[in-house]
C-alpha cells in the first residue's frame, strides 16, 4: 500500500511541476500548447530511458568471440611454395630465431666471426650459410631443424 501511495504522490508532484513549467513558459511568451507538447515529449523520453528500452547493448547479447584455430600454423604452411619448394621470409626468420635461441643457450652467437668454427662444428657444414642465401628451400630448412635437434642441451653439458 505504501508503494502505491508513494507513486500517486510522485505522479501528482510531477503533474504539478509540469503545470508550473507550462505556466512559466506561457508567461515568457511561449504558447502553452507548444510548451505542453515539449513537456510530454521529455516525459516520454524520460520514461523510455528509465524502462531501459533505449539500451541497445543489452539485447541481444553479444556472441562470444571465437579465436580461429591453427592460424599460426596455416600462415607458416602457406610460406612454402609447394611447386618450387622455396621458403618464404616469415618461416625462414622463424627457423633462424629458433636456431639463434638454441645457440644462445649454449653461449654461442650465430653472427660472431670469432665463434664460426665452434658453430660449424656443432651444426655441421653449410648450415650457418643457409640464411645468407637469397633463396632458402624447404630442404634447407629441414637440414637446419635437424641440426637444431642435434644440438646438446645446456643441462646435458653440465653432467
Amino acid at each position: 500500500m505504501a508503494v502505491i501511495l508513494k507513486r500517486v504522490v510522485l505522479g501528482m508532484l510531477a503533474v504539478a511541476a509540469g503545470a508550473g513549467i507550462v505556466y512559466l513558459l506561457d508567461r515568457m511568451g511561449v504558447p502553452a500548447g507548444f510548451a505542453a507538447a515539449w513537456l510530454v515529449l521529455l516525459l516520454a523520453l524520460g520514461l523510455l530511458t528509465r524502462a531501459g528500452l533505449l539500451d541497445e547493448g543489452s539485447w541481444p547479447p553479444a556472441r562470444p568471440e571465437r579465436r580461429p584455430r591453427g592460424s599460426e600454423v596455416s600462415r607458416l604452411s602457406w610460406n612454402i611454395n609447394s611447386r618450387t619448394g622455396e621458403a618464404g621470409f616469415l618461416i625462414v626468420r622463424r627457423v633462424q630465431r629458433v636456431l639463434r635461441h638454441r645457440l644462445a643457450r649454449l653461449g654461442l652467437d650465430l653472427d660472431d666471426p670469432g665463434q664460426e668454427t665452434e658453430v660449424d662444428t656443432l651444426l655441421g657444414p653449410g648450415i650457418r650459410e643457409t640464411f645468407s642465401r637469397p633463396e632458402v628451400t624447404r630442404a634447407d630448412l629441414e637440414r637446419v631443424m635437424a641440426a637444431v635437434d642435434r644440438l646438446p642441451s645446456p643441462q646435458n653439458q653440465e653432467r
